[in-house]
């Protein structure tokens, strides 16, 4: 019966060990406290002036990897990114194809909710890991800016091609890991960041769970991107729980 029963739990490792070594899943869901700065619109209209709230983002991310040679391994995240604010005109602004007069009362509200698809390679997988790709970010928000006697809605749908990095340190024996991820791109005079740099707490091994806390910055500095114009920053602290397969 001994003998029955060991052998069993070998199989059983064995197959836990394999199904490792053939697939591998991340997913990390977490919520993101940014502040905001810069400006938006026509006229680069400044932000500070909206005095804009600073709500938790949540955002989740999920990576398959697989071994299957020259087939890329595949990552899909999600922001939901909101914010509004109101503000007094010192003087006109044009937001879109509406402007705005001079002592107006204005409402803002900016969507920058976006859905990432990345694939990638991993070039490195030790005590160092490496990956590098491409990203497809696919925005679907707007902007809204609204006063007692005019509006003016923004679109924000466009789809900006990124390059994907992402680096980690595991720090042998202690759980820890030390994790740079990045998409960013450059083209006609726009240009577009998103930059994450985060430690990551291995602290219940035997589930696979870990949490993970970092700081995320955001640049949005597009003219071109459907109708929508701005030169943002977005950034802040966020903290998050991983589960890794």
């Amino acid at each position: 019966m001994k003998k029955i029963t060991v052998a069993i739990c070998t199989a059983l490792a064995s197959v836990s060990a394999s199904a490792d070594t053939i697939l591998g899943f991340d997913a990390t869901l977490g919520a993101w406290k940014p502040a905001y700065s810069g400006a938006v619109g026509v006229d680069d209209f400044n932000v500070d002036e909206f005095t804009l709230a600073e709500d938790n983002v949540t955002f989740i991310q999920a990576a398959l990897e697989h071994p299957i040679p020259l087939v890329p391994n595949i990552l899909v995240a999600h922001s939901s990114i909101e914010t509004n604010g109101e503000a007094m005109l010192s003087e006109s602004v044009t937001f879109g194809d509406e402007t705005f007069l001079v002592g107006s009362e204005i409402n803002g509200d900016i969507n920058l909710t976006h859905t990432d698809a990345t694939l990638y390679y991993e070039i490195l997988d030790n005590w160092v890991n490496l990956d590098v790709g491409l990203t497809a970010r696919m925005y679907s928000g707007d902007m809204s800016v609204t006063s007692d006697f005019q509006s003016e809605d923004i679109e924000l749908s466009g789809v900006l091609p990124m390059v994907y990095g992402q680096a980690r340190f595991d720090l042998p024996f202690t759980g820890w890991s030390i994790i740079a991820q990045g998409n960013g791109t450059s083209y006609n005079g726009d240009s577009h960041t998103d930059l994450t740099a985060k430690v990551r707490w291995d602290f219940v091994p035997a589930l696979d769970f870990a949490i993970e806390a970092g700081y995320r910055s955001m640049t949005l500095d597009v003219k071109e991107l459907d109708s929508f114009q701005s030169d943002l920053e977005i950034k802040g602290p966020y903290l998050g729980l991983n589960l890794h397969l």
